[in-house]
């Protein structure tokens, strides 16, 4: 089982594992928000609910970056080409560097885009001026987020999904 971990603003930080959260209960760094309240821990002497979702009496400065991974960068750009500006379904979305590897280019959140396979076929190795196709929007590194760094599994208790839409600015 898994535990929602929220910082001292219940913002969401981290998904971690039944005995980690049981550590930072017991050890008086997180306050429990909810319980799973079919599951019981057993000690020797007592038995408690396992912890759903925590809060951190501290302040959690997460180092944590979005991952580069073709579906964060399809998230980033909305599932949009970003030359013939169409959304598209997840399999149908590729992949473009904007200044082509075969050119120096590099695979980063600035120099990816994610593109048609027809706009990424025309386009080529060709660099954006050379193929009159400039994308929509600059690339950039996107901010981190529950929803691209927190990836929830469909054995998660849906309670998680509220507070995910509480982090969205």
């Amino acid at each position: 089982m898994r535990t929602l971990l929220l910082d001292n603003t219940y913002f969401p930080v981290k998904v971690i594992n039944w005995q980690k959260a049981m550590i930072l209960w017991l050890t008086g760094r997180a306050e429990v928000v909810d319980v799973y309240s079919e599951i019981d821990i057993r000690a020797p002497s007592e038995s408690f609910k396992l912890p759903k979702i925590l809060r951190l009496f501290g302040r959690h400065r997460s180092g944590q970056q979005v991952k580069l991974t073709r579906f964060n960068l399809f998230h980033r750009d909305h599932f949009t080409c970003q030359y013939c500006l169409r959304v598209f379904h997840l399999k149908e979305l590729t992949v473009d560097h904007i200044i082509p590897i075969s050119r120096g280019g590099q695979s980063t959140w600035e120099n990816l885009v994610t593109a048609c396979s027809k706009c990424n076929g025309k386009k080529g190795s060709m660099l954006p001026a050379e193929a009159k196709m400039y994308p929509k929007s600059k690339p950039r590194i996107p901010g981190w987020s529950p929803q691209l760094c927190l990836r929830l599994k469909e054995s998660d208790p849906p309670e998680w999904v509220e507070w995910f839409g509480k982090a969205v600015a």
